[in-house]
């Protein structure tokens, strides 16, 4: 036996223990995580989980934002994949669901779970109460981009760090859950109190007259994604936002105000300028349709680089940058909002209403031609280029081609919408006019994002009867309100 081994063993057992003798007064403070999210102030998750959600749906990365092409929006320039509709090049679905999923709703999760513990008095309790039913609205907005994006995902057993497995719910089902969520916020929200400090709303400053604004807005939207389902449902919903109030002023919107300095700039602004890239122009798709219309929104929506013509780059293709049309400045500016609802898009979603047959206070024509007649203003023109635009043959209101029209003139409106909106006004309202790339058909024009690969790694079983629930996980499959 080696005496002199035991010696120095015990002399380090020594040696330890008074180290830990010595340290018991700074236990807790050495055994407290420090970037643990109970220490972060619950304004400040909502603040980020906010600008999370914004950064991503404004973006023009192709790691994220392929919906502007599939909107037929922009095409490219050098690699053509996303236009011509490959979606595991990339990571995009796995990036969308960690964006929304890990940065966005789990964030809101804790904010709401911190303001629950905060006691309350007569004069902060309505402001708590403001400040969770804006979490829920923006819940809801995240939740219903999710199913917009893929149709069947994890809800109700989602955001649990002890079920890395969670279940997948069925779309309908979520989305229905979600319409309750949101009636409740609009009604918990009282417009007497105040909400979020402005240094922690990037979106609406602190307006909670705003956000009730917006919340009815986006009720809006989601009733007329069901109107090919469910009418009746769409119609109750409908009728009940607008009645509520929605946005019905040109400087009313959804949007996130940036600002010149990072990382609080424009992501769009950060894809074309600070990466000196050139790998997107603006589509032949868009360009034909506004140049036959001599479109006034033109001017705003791309440059002016071919002494004013505008030849937009040949969607699906790889397209000269100097020779193409490309994106308007807007996109090019760092203090740009990044819109995600517009006045103009609120204004087309009471005429598709009103075209229904739904009482949303006007005629289908009174609110087309309003809605045609606010996108042209908020894009810098006058009142009086917009009649000379609806005064067209294929512009002026038709009753009996209205699905056709108000598709295509909303599709043209949403361009600096991020993309999701002009995509998903494509698959609700099937207007012909997209291009089709080489060796492709007009049914390869994707529905849906596939699952991420990693998550059917990862939780394969919950995906697999996920993908079979929805009619399999294909580009074809659609979701389920895109029943025409």
């Amino acid at each position: 036996m080696n005496y002199k081994n035991i010696y120095m063993k015990k002399i380090v057992a020594i040696l330890l223990f008074g180290s830990l003798l010595s340290c018991t007064d700074h236990f807790e403070e050495l055994n407290t995580d420090k970037k643990s999210l109970a220490s972060v102030p619950a304004e400040s998750l909502f603040n980020n989980a906010t600008e999370r959600f914004y950064h991503i749906m404004n973006s023009n990365s192709v790691n994220y934002a392929v919906f502007k092409l599939y909107a037929q929006y922009q095409a490219q320039t050098t690699y053509p994949d996303e236009s011509q509709y490959n979606m595991v090049t990339r990571n995009i679905s796995a990036n969308w669901y960690s964006r929304l999923y890990k940065d966005g709703l789990n964030d809101l999760k804790e904010a709401k779970r911190l303001l629950a513990t905060q006691e309350t008095n007569a004069t902060t309790a309505p402001i708590q109460k403001n400040k969770l039913a804006i979490i829920a609205i923006n819940e809801v907005q995240m939740y219903s981009t999710l199913v917009d994006l893929f149709g069947n995902v994890p809800y109700s057993t989602a955001l649990d760090f002890e079920n890395p497995s969670p279940s997948y719910d069925d779309a309908k089902t979520i989305y229905y859950d979600l319409f309750s969520k949101l009636d409740q916020a609009i009604s918990d929200i009282d417009v007497n109190a105040a909400g979020f400090e402005s240094k922690n709303d990037l979106i609406n400053q602190g307006d909670v007259a705003m956000w009730k604004k917006a919340a009815n807005s986006l009720k809006l939207r989601l009733a007329m994604r069901i109107a090919d389902t469910d009418a009746a449902t769409a119609q109750t919903m409908a009728e009940s936002a607008v009645a509520s109030g929605v946005f019905s002023e040109l400087s009313d919107d959804l949007s996130m105000e940036y600002i010149s300095a990072a990382p609080y700039t424009n992501p769009a602004y950060e894809d074309f300028v600070l990466s000196g890239r050139t790998d997107f122009v603006a589509a032949n798709t868009i360009v034909d349709v506004m140049n036959e219309y001599n479109d006034p929104r033109r001017t705003a929506f791309f440059s002016s680089n071919l002494d004013g013509a505008y030849v937009g780059g040949t969607y699906g293709t790889t397209n000269s940058y100097p020779n193409s049309t490309q994106v308007g400045s807007y996109l090019q500016t760092s203090t740009s909002s990044g819109i995600l609802i517009s006045c103009s898009e609120v204004e087309f979603l009471r005429a598709e209403a009103a075209a229904r047959g739904f009482n949303v206070g006007g005629t289908a024509e009174e609110l087309y031609n309003k809605a045609v007649a606010t996108s042209i203003m908020e894009w810098g023109g006058s009142q009086a280029d917009a009649d000379t635009y609806l005064a067209q043959d294929g512009v002026t209101y038709s009753a009996t081609d209205w699905k056709q029209q108000l598709g295509t003139q909303k599709w043209i409106s949403l361009f600096y919408n991020g993309g999701i909106e002009g995509w998903t006004t494509w698959r609700l309202f099937d207007f012909t006019g997209f291009n089709v790339p080489d060796g492709l058909a007009y049914s390869d024009i994707p529905n849906r994002l596939l699952y991420p690969t990693n998550e059917a790694t990862l939780n394969g079983t919950a995906v697999k009867a996920a993908a079979a629930a929805i009619g399999g996980d294909t580009k074809q499959t659609k979701i389920f309100w895109d029943v025409n």
